[in-house]
């Protein structure tokens, strides 16, 4: 199949319009032309002649009656002197007909022709319309001109025909379209393993070369940052766990000093040395949580029972609440016996989002936990009774090291809580929602997970 321009294929169907405008005239024409050679249609001039071949009988016959009338004409007979005797037309009709023709001496008033025949004691005037008809008397009440009906077939017929073209036009220009709209939405997605498929409409042809130049351009650069992002998680990784040597080290020589017999300044010294140990491990640990959350976690799945998981996390929720004087409500509802996943991924993301609700958690407060099924997912939410998410926590607390205004008065806290756990839920098929409680006022995550 070669390939075309948009123009080439425009005037194909421009052609396929005007033959078949030609072609519905012609039939129609021909139609109306046979119709009146076997008399269904009297044109005007038949009328006039039928008219004229029936004007000796007419004058010589003793009494008219509506047999003697040539077919589609009306009539209405008068004296000499214009007293109305009878006829076909309506009571209100015979003065203004005997006026226009007799005294006006008119033979035509649209949309009606007339004509006079005059008898020995009374004048016959018959008229009918300036217009072909149909000899059905059911077509001819329905349709009184026969012309008006063809010009209207015809131009719905035409109208008919244009609208086809046009869908047929428009759904072939549609799956030309398509290739182009395919390749731009792999882009979009960031699936450049594909091949531009052609259209061969020279038009979009040259906008789907264009897409493939962009898109191998693009490949090309996405591969080599990926690949320096890998690099760099890598790097990341193996610095954190090799800096867990060192600080193993520093950990067991400060515990010997404090074996030793210290002065209070040295005391003091290797207070330091253990605290600030302790603020690398949180670092390395917050390293190591970073890349692999990145490049995502090891998953190993398996088959549990669903509530007797929720009453060993709940144990170990109840007991870090009790140590920051917060309350724990937990509730299950509809919830599935059994489900597939990570379960130390699982209880870690979920220890995450407690961890989050706790900083923000009022003292003496309540933390709100509901398990539910809906909709083949488990819903775990997690409602604090604290001021809430602010509009951009909302749009990016789920990001790398986010911290909103509210977080960092804790030198402890790195924005990584709802990113892992975020990064969990959707290595299991599942999603993070943030949202604010209409009940508490405070946030609300809910952790879903299908099953």
């Amino acid at each position: 199949m070669g390939v075309r321009k948009l123009r080439t294929v425009f005037m194909k169907y421009a052609i396929f319009l005007a033959l078949g405008v030609f072609l519905v005239a012609f039939v129609n024409i021909a139609l109306y032309l046979f119709e009146v050679e076997i008399g269904f249609i009297y044109p005007i001039n038949r009328m006039s002649a039928e008219i004229e071949n029936a004007r000796g009988s007419l004058q010589s016959t003793d009494r008219i009656t509506e047999n003697e009338i040539p077919p589609l004409c009306e009539y209405a007979l008068f004296t000499k002197d214009g007293k109305y005797i009878g006829g076909s037309l309506d009571q209100e009709e015979p003065a203004s007909v005997w006026k226009m023709c007799i005294v006006n001496n008119q033979t035509s008033s649209k949309p009606y022709l007339y004509a006079v025949i005059d008898r020995t004691d009374e004048i016959l005037i018959l008229r009918y319309r300036m217009t072909a008809q149909f000899s059905n008397p059911l077509l001819h009440r329905i349709f009184p001109s026969a012309d008006w009906v063809l010009i209207a077939v015809i131009i719905l017929e035409i109208l008919l025909l244009l609208i086809v073209l046009s869908y047929l036009f428009g759904k072939y220009l549609g799956n030309k379209m398509d290739k182009l709209l395919t390749a731009v939405k792999k882009i979009e997605q960031q699936d450049l393993n594909f091949e531009v498929e052609k259209s061969h409409l020279y038009e979009i042809d040259l906008t789907l070369d264009a897409l493939n130049h962009m898109k191998l351009a693009l490949k090309k650069s996405l591969t080599e940052q990926w690949q320096a992002d890998k690099l760099r998680q890598e790097q990341i990784s193996a610095l954190a766990h090799d800096l867990k040597t060192p600080l193993t080290i520093i950990r067991g020589n400060t515990e010997l000093l404090y074996d030793t017999d210290l002065t209070i300044e040295q005391q003091e010294c290797a207070d330091y040395i253990t605290d600030s140990y302790t603020q690398m491990q949180v670092y390395v640990k917050t390293l190591i949580d970073l890349s692999t959350a990145s490049t995502g976690y090891q998953l190993n799945k398996e088959i549990f029972n669903l509530p007797d998981y929720l009453k060993q996390v709940k144990v170990s929720i109840d007991a870090l609440c009790r140590t920051k004087e917060i309350h724990l409500r937990m509730s299950m509802s509809d919830i599935p016996m059994q489900l597939t996943a990570d379960k130390v991924l699982l209880g870690r993301a979920i220890q995450n989002v407690v961890n989050n609700a706790l900083d923000y958690s009022p003292q003496d407060g309540t933390l709100h936990i509901d398990v539910c099924g809906k909709d083949n997912f488990v819903e775990i939410s997690v409602t604090d009774e604290g001021e809430g998410f602010s509009n951009e926590a909302l749009r990016h607390a789920q990001e790398q090291f986010f911290m909103d205004d509210q977080s960092r008065n804790s030198k402890m806290h790195f924005g990584m809580g709802l990113y892992i756990a975020k990064s969990i839920m959707e290595q299991h098929s599942g999603e993070l929602v943030l949202e604010n409680s209409k009940s508490t006022g405070g946030a609300k995550v809910i952790l879903k997970i299908p099953f």
